[in-house]
């Protein structure tokens, strides 16, 4: 059965003017000729991406081994925002089933949404956490100057409108506040350059969006938010091994002769690899 696709105008500068950036398990992903945002086009309709969310993406939640790096990866995530800012509210766009949430309530007054009913109430069951919404950001209804953090933790490159996102997450930050967009693949990584649509992060069908920090921070930019740094966690994660490096050589060297001699590539993945996945923070001025 095919699925409902439609085609939409470029997010950050409204542009149909694209090229292809790369096919992807029959999916193209384009790149905008005016700004360089890169995204699926045609993607998925709004309500197929809806109705897939949960469904792909509750089993690979819970496997052992990526269940364990998550955790570790929140911790890590978890010291980095207490060394920026503590105490206030603190909002968790996404949140799942709440466990990244249970780690700050000891520091912040926290709230959390997701677009999923079963990881709403499974949050509430597991952690007991009180503030939790049901919906998109923009539906939820939050009152303005509201949050000392905002935070989209693997969230931005999923939504079908990003800067509409943005532009209501700027709303409810107090003035002053802070906006973290953490767990995002960088589509101008070297990985992303050399492996091209096989890069491991890629997921068209899920992911629509596929930032480098330049589109990033011009949908900061558009949405009124200052960007203060963006950091690349690579060494310090669960997912670094020394070998990677010459992991990476060997994998894009075969690659690169498969293609040459017209074989199937579609088993070879990028390793991961230094800023592959970037974190952004920001602050409403």
């Amino acid at each position: 059965m095919q699925t409902e696709r439609e085609e939409v105008a470029c997010n950050l500068c409204g542009s149909r003017r694209t090229g292809l950036w790369d096919e992807v398990r029959g999916a193209r992903l384009v790149r905008c000729l005016e700004c360089g945002l890169v995204y699926t086009n045609p993607r998925p309709a709004l309500a197929v991406l809806m109705g897939s969310y949960e469904e792909e993406y509750s089993e690979t939640h819970e496997e052992p081994q990526l269940l364990r790096q998550r955790q570790a990866m929140y911790r890590l995530e978890r010291a980095e925002i207490l060394r920026r800012r503590r105490g206030g509210r603190f909002l968790d766009i996404g949140c799942g089933t709440g466990e990244f949430l249970s780690l700050l309530r000891d520091d912040f007054e926290v709230y959390g949404t997701d677009v999923s009913r079963h990881y709403i109430e499974q949050a509430r069951n597991r952690y007991s956490l009180a503030h939790l919404a049901v919906g998109q950001l923009s539906e939820v209804g939050f009152d303005e100057d509201f949050f000392d953090v905002v935070q989209m933790r693997g969230v931005l490159q999923h939504v079908p409108d990003p800067l509409s996102q943005l532009r209501e997450a700027f709303r409810i930050t107090k003035p002053g506040g802070m906006l973290i967009i953490s767990a995002t693949p960088n589509i101008a990584s070297p990985a992303a350059r050399c492996f091209r649509g096989n890069f491991r992060l890629l997921a068209p069908d899920q992911m629509l969006y596929d930032f480098s920090p330049r589109t990033l921070r011009a949908l900061l930019d558009k949405a009124g938010f200052t960007v203060q740094q963006f950091t690349y966690p690579y060494v310090s994660t669960p997912y670094f091994r020394w070998y990677q490096p010459l992991q990476f050589a060997y994998l894009a060297a075969a690659l690169r002769l498969k293609r040459v001699l017209g074989q199937d590539v579609s088993a070879i993945k990028s390793p991961p690899f230094f800023r592959s996945m970037m974190n952004c923070y920001a602050i409403k001025p």
